[in-house]
């Protein structure tokens, strides 16, 4: 377990390092309050005392700094540190911790976001638990993942091609990412017109996206050895196994979960 996750940790730092920037709508306020959905809101983030785990290149701290957020702590164990301290050096209220989720403090934070982050992690309760000890009594996890359903067609195309790229030499994975983004996109072109599978996905936040981000989703895609993609009754009851409670669930653009529970610590 450990090396899965020191791998896990190396396969992001890698890609960090390599997509330093977050610009046009994949760094916009827009992105993040579209997945809260109707779990959270905007104002939800304002004055309050938050942290982002798994904060990768600072995406969604400048975001909640935007939002508002008086104290954001910034929590991401990979070598792309000093890329995220770099990016949100302008941020107000920010302090760092290079570490995994599990070493978060307890710090009686009222929010804890962590996007896109709990599916690369094969047990996950140990995480969760340690985020659910850092809220205070009345606060909430949000959280996102991938979803199974409506995915499988995807899946079924992705899970080969993942056993081949997860292994690739970074520059030899670029590589395939510049030349997989052409199609991509042209598949994009055809879900303005047709109803093809994923389309609300490619409609509503592929694109969206400028060149260079597109070419990071699907790096990003290909990259980890291992990705979970849950399904609605999973990702409940793994929550309520960890001591939340009050789990709201929302089905992203029919591709993805975001999630909110409070924490109790008391297992299902």
């Amino acid at each position: 377990m450990t090396n899965h996750i020191e791998s896990t940790i190396n396969d992001f730092g890698r890609q960090w390092e390599k997509y330093t920037e977050n610009t046009g709508y994949y760094a916009s306020t827009a992105s993040l309050v579209a997945l809260f959905g109707p779990l959270l809101f905007p104002s939800d983030v304002k004055g309050k005392q938050v942290a982002d785990i798994g904060a990768g290149t600072g995406r969604y701290c400048r975001i909640l700094n935007e939002l508002g957020a008086r104290e954001i702590l910034v929590v991401e164990p990979s070598s792309a540190f000093d890329i995220l301290k770099k990016n949100t050096a302008t941020c107000q209220g920010i302090q760092y911790l290079q570490a995994t989720a599990e070493q978060i403090p307890s710090n009686a934070f009222d929010l804890i976001f962590c996007i896109g982050v709990l599916q690369f992690i094969q047990d996950p309760i140990p995480a969760l638990r340690a985020m659910g000890q850092a809220l205070n009594t009345e606060g909430k996890l949000f959280l996102w993942v991938y979803g199974e359903e409506n995915n499988r067609l995807y899946l079924s195309f992705v899970r080969p091609m993942r056993k081949i790229t997860s292994r690739m030499s970074h520059e030899l994975l670029d590589k395939l990412a510049g030349f997989l983004v052409f199609p991509a996109s042209f598949y994009s072109l055809l879900c303005c017109f047709l109803r093809l599978p994923m389309a609300d996905y490619v409609r509503q936040y592929f694109s969206k996206l400028d060149f260079y981000t597109r070419k990071l989703v699907v790096y990003a895609q290909l990259n980890p050895k291992y990705a979970k993609y849950y399904r609605k009754e999973e990702l409940e009851t793994l929550l309520k196994r960890s001591g939340f409670f009050d789990v709201q669930l929302y089905h992203h653009l029919g591709y993805s979960w975001s999630a909110t529970a409070r924490y109790n610590g008391y297992e299902l």
